[in-house]
């Protein structure tokens, strides 16, 4: 596959990615009005029009990522390596189906939106989660993975007395097995250093959680086998100085620097904020020097996402009237 097309393409977009100028200007607007203005410099021009006004931004932002997506898709010839980009959609989607079929007794998918839990962003429409959650009818296109944690869901809730976490765990490690698969048949140095991380950074979250929050050590159906840390070691962690001891010796060290003493969720976005400075750090590294790889459009997609983010962020306080010192000092946990 020659990228050097798609490559090209994303270079050219990435001067319009959002920069410490245009966050600074969209914060400090005096109106979201005016901040709206700001983002229409970015790549959301093209998608604006006498219609649109501020109180559009989720769907204009959607918009251009759904676009950036088939742009990708497109330039890549549907890439198997970008399915690292649209399975954590997949993924995401699939909990909150089981979710809302075994948790909350739906009979069906409901408003597939954002504000319900679902992403555009994955490769399953909601008549496709319809079916294999709801119908459970197995079709095209869906991992046998997938499928049989959706046939035996049931049963896993039986197993731990409804404790739905478990089928997360299962999903997780279905997840984790279609990426390894997709790795396996595309010999890319890249995949293999993306899916250790992203195993490394799943076991250290789902170890915090265990030690910090839940007070048990981590369970081995949350453990998931395609990363660098040791399970032998990491079930043997029973209290909050275990883990920062622990932790102090693996790849994530820094992480605990100013996690506090006690035990609670406070510690958990901590973590949660340094996994992801860890994982930008990873894609920033990656592509540099790359003059043509996969690694060039996969890193530009995860920077819009972070880009969109912020960008909903920032326009959701203009609307609720938060100042800039608010803003500024929210994103510091960003």
């Amino acid at each position: 596959m020659d990228y050097l097309f798609i490559s090209g393409q994303v270079q050219a977009q990435e001067s319009r990615l959002l920069n410490v100028n245009r966050l600074d200007r969209m914060i400090g607007a005096t109106s979201p009005e005016a901040a709206f203005r700001v983002m229409s410099e970015l790549q959301y021009a093209e998608y604006l029009d006498e219609k649109t006004s501020a109180k559009n931004f989720d769907a204009v932002i959607t918009q251009g990522l759904l676009e950036t997506k088939a742009m990708l898709i497109n330039g890549t010839e549907n890439s198997p390596g970008l399915s690292f980009c649209w399975l954590q959609f997949d993924l995401n989607n699939l909990k909150r189906a089981l979710k809302r079929k075994f948790i909350e007794d739906k009979k069906d998918i409901g408003d597939f939106t954002e504000a319900n839990g679902f992403s555009d962003l994955g490769r399953w429409d909601a008549e496709t989660l319809q079916s294999i959650v709801f119908d459970q009818k197995p079709i095209g296109g869906i991992e046998p993975a997938f499928f049989e944690v959706i046939d035996k869901a049931e049963d896993i809730l039986a197993k731990h007395d409804k404790s739905f976490r478990f089928i997360e765990y299962a999903l997780d490690q279905a997840y984790f097995k279609v990426l390894s698969d997709i790795r396996d048949g595309w010999y890319e140095y890249f995949l293999s250093d993306l899916l250790a991380l992203r195993a490394d950074q799943t076991n250290f979250r789902n170890l915090a959680r265990s030690v910090l929050v839940l007070k048990e050590k981590v369970l081995p159906e949350a453990w998931i086998p395609f990363g660098n840390f040791s399970y032998q070691e990491a079930a043997s962690i029973e209290t909050v100085e275990d883990f920062v001891a622990w932790s102090g010796k693996s790849t994530f060290g820094d992480m605990v620097k100013n996690m506090k003493e006690e035990a609670n969720s406070e510690n958990l976005l901590i973590i949660e904020k340094n996994l992801d400075k860890a994982y930008q750090q990873f894609l920033d590294a990656s592509v540099m020097g790359e003059v043509t790889s996969i690694k060039i459009p996969f890193v530009y997609f995860e920077k819009r996402l972070q880009n969109a983010r912020l960008l909903k962020f920032i326009m959701f306080a203009k609307f609720h009237g938060l100042s800039p010192e608010e803003i500024y000092k929210t994103l510091e946990k960003f």
